[in-house]
């Protein structure tokens, strides 16, 4: 066997000697004696700060890789409009009255995602289609919560401030884990729930909070 072949190794065979020399060269010990460990710990110092450049470089291109190679992407155009949409409807539902619905905003937005239906095309964009639809369908139950606030407040058993609950609201209570009062009606002693009218803000907090969620799966797809 020739010097040459000697010197050869298989691929599994050198990262293993380089793994057994980078633990060597951690712990601070010297394959030859002639290698003073002093030297050895000062290199290890410079090594490890560079070390951990490297792998935080190394982390956001790993992350940048992944979302390149990903499923296929999100073409921004498809969503701008209806994104707009929501983005006004949602600024105005938190200016003012809370329970004053732009209907015109909120019909066009419905429409807008009806539309996009048959637009999408990749597993992505599809799921932002889902997105935006749960959001339409939030906007709708602040509507049903909005117009459930007036209704019985001209009895007089029903306190001020407060919505009573029908049974239309059960499952918006039971959605948005909205707080209730229990009840109890005098004259017949039948019981019932009420919340109160300030419930309407965890349900555009909530619409909020999906619209980020949907800007953010556009914009960083």
């Amino acid at each position: 066997m020739t010097a040459d072949q000697k010197s050869f190794c298989t691929a599994e065979e050198a990262l293993a000697r380089l793994k057994e020399g980078n633990e060597r060269f951690i712990s601070g010990q010297a394959r030859f004696p002639t290698v003073q460990k002093e030297i050895l710990l000062r290199c290890r110092g410079r090594h490890m700060k560079q070390r951990r450049t490297v792998v935080a470089f190394l982390m956001v291109m790993m992350a940048v890789g992944f979302g390149c190679v990903s499923e296929p992407g999100i073409d921004k155009g498809k969503f701008s409009e209806s994104l707009r949409i929501a983005r006004n409807l949602q600024t105005s539902l938190t200016r003012g009255d809370h329970c004053d619905v732009p209907a015109e905003l909120l019909q066009k937005l419905a429409s807008e995602t009806e539309a996009l239906k048959d637009k999408t095309a990749s597993p992505a964009e599809k799921k932002v289609v889902k997105a935006i639809s749960g959001l339409v369908s939030t906007y709708n139950d602040g509507v049903l919560l909005c117009k459930s606030r007036t209704r019985l407040t001209h009895f007089p058993f029903v306190p001020k401030g407060r919505i009573y609950v029908f049974q239309e609201l059960d499952p918006l209570v039971q959605k948005y884990d909205l707080s209730t009062e229990s009840h109890v009606y005098g004259p017949t002693g039948a019981s019932w729930r009420s919340i109160s009218w300030d419930s309407i803000e965890v349900i555009w907090e909530s619409a909020g909070s999906q619209l980020k969620d949907i800007e953010n799966a556009v914009n960083y797809s």
